[in-house]
């Protein structure tokens, strides 16, 4: 995470803060569908605003994808594992009970990181959000480099 205001040469006003904070604030707001209408407004009037929309954009697009993965993984990681094969009927993995243990503990790894991963994103949409609105130009890892070459054309 970079603050690059120093090679912004126009300070933003502060309804291209608000739009770019709005932008970041989708996330509570609308998804993706705001960033998108805010960048489709804005792209030919701000440059601040289209960096922050692109920006809101495409973190939204690899959050939903991240947390997709996790998912895939850890049902993947339960199948492999004989969860929904049969194993309830099974006396030696059951022990009488109805759940057995590992998936009790499955289910709080899965729920646990589910958690941890929506208020953690969240979290960090709101960090970025206040720092646009005081008129930063804020880089999310990785993205952000992306996205300000394309709307900056530099480094």
């Amino acid at each position: 995470m970079d603050n690059i205001n120093q090679n912004a040469t126009i300070v933003p006003n502060s309804e291209e803060r608000l739009l770019a904070m709005l932008a970041h604030l989708s996330i509570f707001l609308g998804g993706i569908i705001l960033p998108i209408i805010i960048w489709a407004t804005q792209k030919d009037k701000s440059k601040f605003v289209r960096f922050h929309s692109l920006q809101a954009i495409f973190f939204h697009i690899a959050y939903a994808a991240i947390i997709v993965v996790f998912v895939m993984v850890a049902v993947g990681v339960m199948l492999a594992s004989g969860f929904g094969l049969g194993m309830f009927d099974d006396p030696a993995y059951s022990d009488g009970e109805d759940l057995p243990t590992f998936m009790v503990i499955m289910m709080i790894l899965i729920y646990g990181g589910i958690f941890i991963m929506i208020f953690a994103g969240i979290g960090y949409a709101i960090y970025v959000a206040v720092k646009t609105y005081k008129g930063d130009l804020i880089k999310i890892p990785v993205i952000g480099n992306i996205v300000y070459k394309k709307v900056y054309g530099q480094t």
